[in-house]
Order: structure tokens, then sequence, then C-alpha cells
């Protein structure tokens, strides 16, 4: 059950009310879109969901079970970020395994995660390389490699596609569509862009 709901969340800083009475269903498998201009509180609203940040009212929910006082932790969920996050000293196989070794995951069942995930996201032949010698898209391929090896139920991506070209961007929300659908992910996706939440997603939240 990967079904994430909000019921009558806000969440202020000082005078100013970033989400303001939220509530939506992101249905198990689907993939939501929250669309809008800068400051509008997408962002926000996707932390909430996360964790990252803790809501002033209201509820969130990940599989029907109230997750609103868990940590980011404790919710199973994996997260792209604009940025793409990446450790600049460490290969692309070890950013993509970095927080399967932190949980502790024998060798072995690492290993053949790597192997499975590198071919879904067409990173096999570049695993030794650094951050530094991939380009914008490559990277975020190895930011969407460290999300979908973690197997988890929910997947939140923050406006990762904005660094890329309009060709790349292009070529990845096709990727990352066919992915979510291949996968079965419950994803909420945040982005500013019409075209990129009419053309990727189930359900656009405006």
């Amino acid at each position: 059950m990967s079904a994430i709901t909000l019921d009558h969340v806000v969440k202020s800083w000082g005078p100013m009310r970033a989400v303001d009475d939220v509530s939506l269903t992101a249905e198990e498998g689907s993939l939501l879109v929250l669309l809008g201009p800068s400051g509008c509180g997408k962002s926000t609203t996707l932390r909430l969901i996360a964790g990252l940040e803790q809501p002033d009212h209201g509820t969130i929910a990940i599989g029907g079970a109230d997750v609103t006082h868990l940590s980011p932790a404790q919710r199973k969920i994996a997260m792209v970020f604009q940025s793409y996050a990446l450790f600049p000293h460490l290969s692309v196989a070890e950013n993509i395994v970095f927080g399967l070794r932190v949980r502790r995951i024998p060798r072995a069942e690492r290993d053949a995660r790597l192997k499975r995930v590198a071919e879904i996201v067409g990173l096999s032949h570049l695993l030794e390389r650094k951050p530094a010698q991939l380009s914008g898209g490559q990277r975020q391929r190895v930011a969407l490699g460290r999300a979908i090896i973690a197997e988890a139920r929910v997947c939140l991506m923050d406006e990762p596609l904005s660094n890329l070209d309009a060709k790349l961007r292009h070529e990845m929300r096709t990727e990352i569509r066919a992915l979510q659908q291949r996968l079965g992910m419950t994803m909420v996706y945040v982005t500013h862009d019409q075209t990129e939440a009419m053309t990727m997603a189930d359900r656009v939240v405006l």
C-alpha cells in the first residue's frame, strides 16, 4: 500500500502561510504532479510528505498509516532533488549504493541491485566515473538510480529536470514516466512547467 493522503495540511513560516489547508490524494501506483509558479508552496508540500518539515495542522498518511510525526527514514520513501545531491568524491556506483551501505545491506545484495538498477537507468558503462566526468543528464540518472535502488514504495521528485536543456528534459520526462509505470511506484512530482505536468501526470494538482 503506497497511496499518499494529505488531510487539511497547514504549514506557516511566521505570518506567511506556505501550505494553506491542503487536502489531496495520490493513488497507489500513480504519478501526481504539483504544478505552480515559484513560491506557491509546491516544494514545501513535498517536504511535508517527506518528513523534512512538520505541518502546523493536519495529517499525512502513506499506505493508510499516519506518518505525520514520523522521521523521513521511518517513512521509507525515496527523493530526487533539483540539485542531484551527488557525492563528488564517490564513483557512480558508490553514489547509487550509498544508502544501502548506510543501512548495512549485505554486499552480494547491493551488487545485485546495482547491476539491475544500472541497466534500468542506462549507466552500466559509467559506474567507475565520478560525477564531474558526467553530463547533466547522466548525473540525473545517477540520482534516479539512487532513488530506485532503495526499492521504496513512494518516490518524491522536486523539479528534477530544471537544470537540463530542453531536448534532454523531453527525453528524461519520457524515461521517468516509463520508469514509474514499470516499477509501480507512487510518485509525487513538483514542477512549474505546464508541458512537463501534462505529459507525465495521471493527475495534476494546481
